[in-house]
């Protein structure tokens, strides 16, 4: 049989008295039962050690120079026992023992539960909706406890213990809060180089590195699925001052430079979609397969906003936008008959403002072939003659979908 051998050191750099701090240990053992090495140790500082019967195990270990209380905890976590002092008296019992009494207490505590007479209140929300609270209040709740939802009015009806009712009532305190609420007023104009450059805004041709300060409009771009493509896809972005735009817009309509096509109103909340459309839906035929049978079913073609709000800290507002004008397009001929195409124009994006800070987005664009010739009544009929008092000119329009958007916070009451 292996020897066992138990080697304890005690380094002592001056002589210390009894109410000193322990001295470190440096200890090493070699297949010494568990019980026999926490003796050795609390005789060290003549502490007071109870073990409990069920303890058993050898160990093997070496520590250097490691404090006293540290290095009983170690010897007691190798051996997976279970440490604990009370009044000056350290006991020691294993991993089970300590299960088996948690297991008793939850069981002492539940049966006590049992016995906890029940209580009903019902908790009034004026901000939150009660449906939308049912499902995580119920965590909450014992499982003797019920909750039930008064849609009339907007009430939450608990019976459960005192403590769950008061945990409850804190809870619904902290979730029954107002939700901010955003403005939305949108301009979607058509609208020529020239007219933006009167409205303060010039697009930039270079890639955006952040977002722009007001009055300063950059473009953001992605690269088409092509090697070295030379085409770009993408659409202008930037920030400009819109306290006058209202009334710039309108002198720009009179002038008949800008197409004003809509200007929708929108009041959205905190991180709640809201969206306007106006227009009409087609009907087109669809094959249902072999039989040759045919349904009808509808396109769009609106033009569109939705835009969900997020309000952030110091007034900041993220708009996740999604602008669309879809408007019919070419009739397609098909063996079974025609088909109308949907022209659409989108823009899709996700920024962050200022309140009471306008958006322009763009880079949608449309061209217009227009014609017309100045003439002198009467000579400009003469054959050969007449075209010295004729002349024909063509132009080339060239129009950009532009969205204006200014969020604004909704007081809060």
């Amino acid at each position: 049989m292996k020897r066992a051998g138990i080697t304890i050191l005690l380094l002592i750099a001056c002589a210390m008295s009894r109410a000193a701090v322990p001295k470190p240990v440096t200890l090493a053992v070699d297949e010494v039962p568990v019980a026999q090495v926490l003796q050795s140790l609390a005789g060290l500082e003549k502490r007071n050690l109870i073990v409990a019967p069920e303890v058993s195990g050898t160990l093997s270990l070496q520590l250097t120079q490691v404090p006293w209380r540290e290095a009983i905890q170690i010897v007691a976590n190798s051996a997976g026992l279970v440490l604990r002092e009370e009044k000056g008296i350290f006991y020691v019992q294993t991993a089970a023992w300590q299960r088996e009494q948690q297991a008793r207490r939850d069981e002492e505590q539940a049966r006590r539960a049992q016995n906890v007479p029940l209580a009903s209140r019902s908790f009034s929300l004026a901000w939150a909706d009660a449906s939308d609270l049912q499902k995580p209040a119920e965590k909450w709740l014992t499982p003797r406890g019920s909750l039930s939802v008064d849609k009339r009015t907007n009430r939450l009806l608990v019976r459960d213990t005192p403590a769950s009712l008061t945990t409850i009532q804190r809870w619904v305190e902290e979730m029954d809060l107002p939700v901010a609420q955003v403005e939305l007023a949108a301009h979607i104009v058509t609208i020529n180089e020239k007219s933006l450059r009167e409205l303060g805004v010039k697009w930039n041709l270079a890639e955006a590195q952040g977002t722009g300060a007001p009055g300063q409009v950059t473009t953001l771009g992605s690269d088409l699925s092509v090697a070295n493509g030379t085409t770009r896809i993408g659409f202008n972005i930037g920030r400009i001052d819109g306290r006058l735009l209202d009334l710039e817009l309108s002198a720009l309509e009179q002038k008949q430079q800008v197409d004003i096509i809509a200007s929708p109103r929108l009041l959205a909340s905190h991180m709640q979609p809201a969206s306007i459309k106006q227009g009409s839906e087609i009907p087109y035929q669809v094959s249902s397969g072999e039989s040759g049978a045919t349904s009808v079913e509808f396109k769009e073609a609106v033009l569109g906003m939705e835009v969900t709000p997020v309000v952030l800290a110091n007034g900041r507002v993220r708009l996740k936008l999604h602008i669309s004008e879809n408007m019919p397009g070419q009739v397609l001929k098909q063996a079974d008959g025609e088909t109308l195409a949907i022209d659409k124009q989108e823009i899709e994006t996700q920024v962050e403002v200022k309140s009471g800070e306008t958006l322009a987005l763009g880079g949608i664009f449309s061209q217009k072939n227009k014609s017309g010739s100045d003439s002198v009544p009467g000579l400009a009929n003469i054959p050969w003659l007449g075209q010295l008092f004729r002349h024909d000119a063509k132009d080339k329009e060239r129009r950009e979908l532009v969205v204006f958007i200014t969020p604004r916070l909704v007081g809060l009451p």
